[in-house]
């Protein structure tokens, strides 16, 4: 079965099947070397000092590395070109000033930025050549006074031969380290004046993916890399940013928000009140992001600002937000998490590279906890966003911060239900008629979209889900009742349809049958390889699907060999058939997804290669072959 959401809002469009593994080193498209030294200075300041080598190893190295980019915003850094030039065949070619450009970006689409590139273009990149840069970095403005913090990867998607990074710091280190390959060979000590930390890597290490599917998930564990931080407790980083943003939620109410807080008043239901207050700050603010500084990267503009400009990033949203709730009697705080079904959390020193987002943590009167993300079009107190579910999330509050788990979603609370009666026409024709039923966490996409398409438009994207994504001619669409879609508050949808469907009846030397399809769910899983190195993500969130079908005035043979079940520690599967009270034959199918994310070290278990082989074997191209 396929899950039936708005197929023109799906949370996952990119998942395919496929086998990833691991790379040969021979697919590296170029050999790298670095060379790296950091001098921290104790108001989190620091500059380094980087080499870089590469050996193009291949064509594609070639293109890629021909042109080099090196980012830095120019608000807060700096970067000083030391040295450029590809090595080939023993000959030094240097680069000209007129290959090397330093310039300001255009801001993207989504905010304000102070980003410059220096581009080089270094000459005679040819397949043995090695290319080699040495920069300085300075960073002038930390986004934390006296907070270091950085994570040091290798072999990530690229071949390395050598590299070392030695860091001497006036701030304190503390370090964590993940070392899979037995690469890395680890020094510290400390001196009167700094924290002295250095790390080689003793060995290459390639780790990438290959024949990837859609949608590719590494695990960091098969990973080397070193995590470096002045700070080693979440909570402490949690204060100090924490105290920076509550000087903005705690601000007075500008006019507009505080009628916000007018109309969130009028409910009395908590669920009420926070979807209230979110629906209604979509409608006055846009979601746009401003990363026009070192305080605009990280915290929230002024709340009259946000009002006046009628923009906001997720910083802006999640401090308004929290602001009203506080008003409210709710105890909000700003968090931050790592948003994307596909970006898992880091487990790593604190740092600002653990997370991209921040949302709200609401606890109601009665202890009742909400995660909110105010930033979605839709609003949903009593759910969870797939795209946060099962996320760390550091919640920064400069009395009470916590680093703790953001819920999964509850596959009970999820739910896809279709009832559906088929009848057999003349001409290879169907006529379809049935109940479409969308719950909680499985109706974002069709919730509120009268708000941007037209009702037309919404019915033929359902049409196209409902036959199995084939487009239905517009004389076959019979009837199609949709309920108010002109809300940014997720309630349950009811849609009742009707249609024909053409070409649907299979010819067989047994006689006339119908195909089963199922699609989503369950090929994702019989198509993964036991030997698959990358995590599995199933589907966009834990879920259940029910599927029923009534096929009328058909006499089937041996029906009660369609009758199968399966349970397992990741998905239920079972679907059973029979003969209903007016003799019709009915058709009940199940999914319920636990978890929507597998790691691949469950891909070997015997267990689960059962479910893959039982999946396939009963789930694959079934037949059912009939006579009228």
């Amino acid at each position: 079965m396929k899950r039936l959401i708005f197929v023109m809002f799906l949370w996952i469009g990119f998942l395919s099947d496929g086998h990833a593994k691991w790379a040969p080193i021979a697919d590296a498209a170029t050999k790298n070397a670095y060379n790296k030294e950091i001098t921290v200075n104790k108001d989190g300041t620091f500059s380094a000092i980087e080499e870089i080598s590469k050996v193009i190893l291949t064509e594609i190295g070639r293109s890629q590395y021909a042109n080099t980019v090196v980012y830095y915003n120019g608000d807060s850094e700096k970067v000083e070109l030391l040295g450029a030039k590809t090595v080939y065949k023993g000959k030094e070619y240097k680069l000209d000033k007129d290959l090397i450009e330093d310039k300001p970006l255009a801001s993207s689409y989504e905010g304000f930025d102070q980003y410059r590139q220096v581009l080089l273009a270094f000459p005679k990149t040819e397949v043995g050549a090695k290319v080699y840069t040495k920069y300085k970095f300075t960073l002038s403005k930390p986004a934390l006074d006296n907070f270091y913090a950085e994570t040091f990867h290798f072999g990530n998607g690229e071949l390395v031969a050598n590299s070392r990074i030695k860091i001497t710091s006036k701030l304190p280190l503390y370090v964590v380290v993940n070392d899979p390959e037995r690469c890395l060979r680890i020094t510290k000590s400390k001196t009167k004046a700094a924290y002295n930390l250095e790390v080689v890597l003793t060995k290459e290490v390639y780790k990438s993916v290959n024949n990837e599917p859609g949608a590719i998930i590494v695990n960091r564990k098969h990973i080397p890399w070193v995590s470096v931080s002045s700070l080693n407790k979440w909570e402490d980083f949690a204060v100090r940013q924490g105290a920076l943003i509550a000087k903005v939620y705690t601000q007075k109410l500008p006019f507009e928000f505080s009628q916000i807080l007018a109309a969130a008043k009028k409910n009395t239901e908590e669920v009420e009140q926070i979807n209230t207050v979110t629906s209604l700050l979509n409608n006055k603010i846009r979601y746009m992001g401003d990363w026009r500084s070192i305080g605009g990267r990280f915290i929230p503009r002024e709340l009259d600002k946000i009002s006046k400009t009628q923009l906001g990033d997720c910083k802006d949203f999640a401090a308004v937000t929290a602001a009203i709730l506080t008003k409210l009697g709710l105890h909000a705080q700003v968090a931050a998490t790592m948003r994307g079904l596909s970006r898992p959390s880091l487990d790593a020193l604190p740092s600002f590279e653990a997370f991209n987002h921040l949302i709200v943590k609401v606890t109601g009167k009665k202890g009742k906890v909400y995660w909110i993300d105010p930033t979605n079009f839709e609003s949903m107190a009593d759910g969870i966003f797939p795209d946060i579910a099962n996320k760390m999330a550091l919640v920064l509050d400069p009395k009470d911060p916590s680093y703790e788990k953001i819920p999964e979603v509850d596959y009970r609370r999820a739910v896809t239900s279709l009832q559906r009666q088929l009848k057999i026409l003349g001409n290879n024709k169907i006529f379809e008629s049935g109940r479409l039923l969308l719950k909680n966490e499985c109706t974002p996409g069709l919730i509120g979209s009268a708000l941007k398409i037209s009702t037309d438009a919404i019915k033929s994207a359902i049409f196209y889900v409902l036959a199995g994504g084939t487009t239905i001619d517009e004389k076959d669409k019979k009837s199609m009742d949709l309920p108010k879609l002109d809300s940014r508050i997720v309630k349950d949808i009811a849609v009742d349809y009707s249609f024909e469907r053409e070409n649907d009846i299979l010819q067989t030397n047994a006689g006339p049958a119908l195909k089963l399809t199922y699609t989503g769910v369950i090929p994702r899983i019989y198509n993964i390889s036991q030997d698959n190195v990358a995590d599995a993500l199933i589907d966009s969130l834990p879920a259940t699907e029910i599927r029923q079908t009534i096929i009328k005035n058909v006499k089937v043979k041996n029906v009660e060999a369609f009758n199968k079940e399966i349970k397992t520690p990741w998905v239920q599967v079972k679907r059973t058939c029979g003969f209903n009270s007016d003799h019709d034959l009915q058709i009940d199918d199940s999914v319920m997804l636990y978890k929507n994310l597998i790691p691949s070290e469950d891909f070997k278990k015997s267990e689960f290669i059962e479910l893959r082989k039982w999946l396939k074997s009963n789930f694959n191209d079934v037949i059912i072959v009939f006579e009228q």
